[in-house]
This record gives structure tokens, sequence and C-alpha cells, in this order.
């Protein structure tokens, strides 16, 4: 629960330091006092948005402090894996705005703003007067519903997001193949004469290079053959004989010089790779020939390879995996039907399996339902409406267009406001009122599961009077018997019925605006409610009657 809210320079509220209390506070004041701002402050704890605007004109920061008291197992558990300690299970929140930035602070610890924002939901729950607006919008229902059972609805809904995304996958193969039919069908006299040419110019890995190795031979071969002539006249000197002949004598020697074995053994070695040197030279220094036909057929086959590479602007292993491409296409080496045929089964089970998840979230999701309406109905006759409440899925036709990121299906809420009248669609016939106090009836419900210690209501009373007000206070008072309720309210009845009272007003000094806050003791709190029934200087009697309502309540 929220302990204490320290705020400097936001706005009109320069220093504002206060602690709040167990139970039910309300925030009373004029309107444009300040109390949003104390909601907008809250927000900032959260992790709201900041706006450099906010900061007190003439000031250069602005700060935001908030305690808190934790209990949820699963925060402190969250904070100790980001280093947090906690003592006495005090909570500190620090949010620092300055013109260029912001800082979060928790505990001292400094702290992304995004990692605020996943631990807010376990500090508090703030809903403003603008928040009926989700209950008149079907599209945010499913959210709404699976509030109810968060954990369990992230995982059936997890598991249908990856089944689907799995399909559609899969779907984009398989329609990549059949395009590419498509395309191979309107382009095959094309690409089948590109094949052809390819094909027939019978290319292979490594050609160019004994082309050109070849064709150097042919093309000097003068200069290559005098000098293998003069080579040749070496080879067939006495030269391998004298090295022979000095072997010998090493050998000699060693007999009487252990020195001389080594440069023997060396001399030997060099002795017999020579000697296959030299007889691998002569054999092919006797088969070297010039042949002028093999000259003309290997640059005809040079011309060509040179016109493909320009043709088809690749070299010549690209233009053989280019061929083998068009081998595949075409079906000489393999079979694009048989692929298609592959590729769509796989689609096929794949659309299977995410509508098979698509049901489990669904079915999941009308077990949810039946807890909601029971509960909302109950909720709603405590609020004065005693009025069927229904929650109604409506299924999608099975095909591609069902697959939707919120499920197989759309739900809708149905209700009876009017008895006799039959149930029509919330969102085309609920007032502010009524949509006001059916939100009412869905925190009141989904309160006891998130655990939330602290619910800050903005006007939740907004367009409501009379005995309605009346229930709606009644309402709030219930959950703040659990849980820490913080609420602004313009609205008598609901005033009355809090155990706590804060009134924020508003003065101006030499030309500034300045708000404070300040907590009311029996006396005070009559006036104000007295006040907010008959106006300003309410008479003894008014003030006698605003007494006995706050005891009442």
């Amino acid at each position: 629960m929220l302990k204490r809210l320290q705020i400097q320079n936001l706005a009109i509220l320069e220093n504002i330091d206060v602690t709040f209390k167990e139970g039910f506070t309300c925030l009373l004041g004029e309107t444009g006092a300040g109390k949003s701002l104390i909601i907008d402050s809250l927000s900032l704890l959260l992790g709201s948005r900041a706006y450099a605007e906010w900061i007190r004109a003439g000031e250069d920061k602005a700060l935001v402090r908030g305690e808190f008291e934790i209990s949820s197992p699963l925060l402190k558990a969250s904070l100790a894996k980001k280093g947090i300690l906690l003592e006495d299970d005090q909570l500190i929140v620090e949010r620092l705005l300055t013109k260029s930035k912001n800082v979060v602070k928790i505990n001292g610890t400094p702290l992304p703003l995004n990692e605020l924002a996943k631990i807010s939901p376990y500090l508090a729950d703030i809903h403003s007067q603008f928040d009926y607006g989700k209950i008149l919008h079907p599209e945010n229902y499913f959210e709404i519903m699976d509030s109810l059972s968060p954990a369990k609805a992230e995982r059936y809904l997890q598991d249908y997001l990856l089944a689907r995304s799995a399909y559609f996958e899969q779907k984009k193969e398989y329609e990549a193949l059949l395009l590419q039919q498509k395309k191979i069908e309107e382009d095959r006299d094309f690409l089948e004469f590109q094949y052809k040419e390819l094909k027939e110019a019978g290319l292979e890995k490594g050609e160019e290079e004994k082309l050109a190795n070849e064709l150097a031979l042919l093309r000097n071969y003068d200069k290559i053959y005098a000098l293998t002539q003069e080579a040749d006249s070496i080879l067939h000197s006495d030269f391998l004989d004298k090295l022979y002949d000095l072997g010998k004598d090493l050998s000699k020697l060693s007999e009487y010089q252990k020195e001389y074995e080594e440069a023997r053994n060396l001399l030997d070695d060099r002795y017999y790779e020579l000697e296959d040197v030299f007889s691998t030279l002569k054999k092919k220094f006797k088969n070297l020939d010039y042949d002028p036909s093999r000259l003309e057929e290997l640059q005809s086959r040079e011309s060509e390879l040179a016109s493909l590479k320009r043709k088809y602007k690749k070299n010549i292993e690209d233009l053989i995996a280019h061929r083998d491409h068009l081998a595949l296409l075409l079906g000489e080496k393999g079979n694009l039907q048989e692929e298609i045929k592959e590729a769509k089964e796989k689609k096929d089970h794949c659309f299977e399996e995410a509508y098979l998840r698509g049901q489990e979230l669904s079915s999941f999701r009308q077990g949810l339902a039946k807890t909601i309406e029971k509960e909302i109905r109950h909720h709603l006759k405590d609020l004065n409406l005693e009025s069927a409440f229904e929650v109604r899925f409506f299924p999608f036709e099975k095909s591609d267009d069902a697959l939707t990121e919120d499920g197989i299906d759309r739900v809708d809420f149905y209700i009876e406001p009017n008895p006799g009248e039959g149930m029509k669609s919330l969102s085309r016939i609920a007032s502010g009122g009524e949509a006001s106090r059916i939100m009412l009836a869905f925190k009141a419900l989904f309160l006891k599961c998130s655990g939330v210690s602290t619910i800050v209501f903005d006007e939740i009373d907004s367009g409501i009077s009379g005995e309605a007000a009346s229930k709606v206070a009644k309402k709030i008072q219930e959950i703040s018997l659990s849980t820490q309720v913080i609420a602004i309210t313009h609205t008598p009845q609901v005033a009355s019925a809090g155990d706590h009272h804060l009134l924020i007003s508003k003065t101006t000094k030499e030309g500034r605006t300045f708000a404070s806050i300040k907590e009311l003791n029996l006396n005070e709190k009559v006036e104000a409610l007295a006040t907010m029934i008959h106006g300003k200087n309410p008479s003894e009697k008014q003030l006698e009657a605003a007494k006995e309502m706050l005891f009442r309540s």
C-alpha cells in the first residue's frame, strides 16, 4: 500500500508531503485545485510518460517520491532478481524529471523506466474517469477477461500465437512456391532456352584454369621449347653421377670421421629425390609437342566461355550454379510439384494446429466468462443495476481470417438494463453513469485476483447521483476493506463513505499559484461535506445534516 507521497515542483505542486493510510481516502477540492495532479504524480511512480512541461515554471527539475509497503511475494522475488533489497518491506520509488531526461530509482537503485512499468501492477492500479471507455469497446474485452487469470491466459495466448505464427510462415513458403511455379510457366520457353544453352556448353568446375594453362603452353611454345632443351641438356649431363660419387666419398669419410655421416645421409635423401624429379622432367620434355589444331580448339572454347560470361554477367562457377538451378526449376533434376504438395500438407497441418490452440484459448476464456457473468451480476445488483449480464462468443468461420491476434472468435458483453427489453450489446446502450458502475463492478471482481494493494479512482462516480451514488459509495467502501482505496470524488454519498479525507486547495501569492493538501479533522469533514451538498457557507442545519450523513455511512 501507499504510505507517503512527496512532490516537488510539479506544476502548481511546489512542495507536497502527504501520508496515506489503510482503508478509503477521499481527495476533495474544487475543480482545478490540483487533485488530478496528485493522480498524475502517482502515475509517474507507476511508469507513465513524463512531460518536461510539468516542471514548475522557473525550476530545473521536479521530483516525485512514493513510499510503499510491500506484501506481494512475487514482487519481492522480482526485485531480488534486480538486486533491489527491501528493509521492513518498504519500497521507495523516485522519479526525477529534468528538461532533458528523467531518472527512476527504487530504494536508491537506478532502474530503466520499462522495468518500473513491469513492477507497477503490483504497487497500484489507477482508474481514471475515462477508463469506462474500455467497457464500451469490444476490442478491449479479451484483455479485460484475461486479467481475471493473467498467468494462465498468457500461456494459452502464447501457445496460440506461436502456432499461428508457424502457420503463416508455412503459408508464406507455400505461396512462394506457387508464385515460383507460376513464373516458371510464364517464362518456361525462355528458361528452357537458357538451360539448353548452358547444358550444351558442358561447363565444368576448374575448366578455366586448365584452359588458361594449356593455352599458355601453346601460345608460348617457342620460348618453352628452347628452355626445355636447355634444361634437358643439363638433365642428361653427368650432374647426378657427380652427386653419386660425392656421396660415396662422404660415406668413406664417415667411417673415419662421424661428423660427415649427417651430410652423407642428407645427400643420399636429396639424390634419390632429384633422381625422381629428373625422371619426371625427362618424360615431360620428351612429350612436349605443338598442335595448331589444339590451339585453335582451345581459343574457340575460350571465346565461347567469354561470350557466356558476358551474356549472363556471371562467372563460370555462377553459370554452373544457374544451370543446375534451372534444372531443378524445369523438373529435370527435381520435382517442384512434389515440393508444392509437401508444402501444402505442412501448411494445412500448421493451420489445424493453430486452430486447435485457438479452440483451447477460446474454451479457457469461456470458462472465465462463466465466473465473470456470475460475479458481475452480483456486483451490478449491489450497484443498483439489477441487470442480466452475459459474455457472448462469436466464432469466426474456419479460415485464415479466423486466426486473429486475439483468437479465433470475438466476444461481446450483453446487458439488460431494463427488465423485459431484452439483452443488448453493452457498447451500444450504456450511459456514462451505467458504464462507470459496470467498470466498478469489473474492478471489484478483478481486484480479488490481481493482488494489487492500492487502487486509485479518479471520479469513478462521474455522472451518478441519488441512490446509485449511495450504492457506488458502499461498493467502494467494500473494496477498501481488503484494498487501500484513494478516490477523487465530487459526490457527497461517496465522500461520506471515506475513512480519511484530504482537501486539496489552490492559492495565489505574489503572482504565483500554489496548491496545498491537508488531512481534515471531523469538523472539517462535516463542513466539506455540507459544502459539497449545499455550497459555501452552509447553515447549522445543513452542517447537522452533513454530520448525520457522515456518521450514517
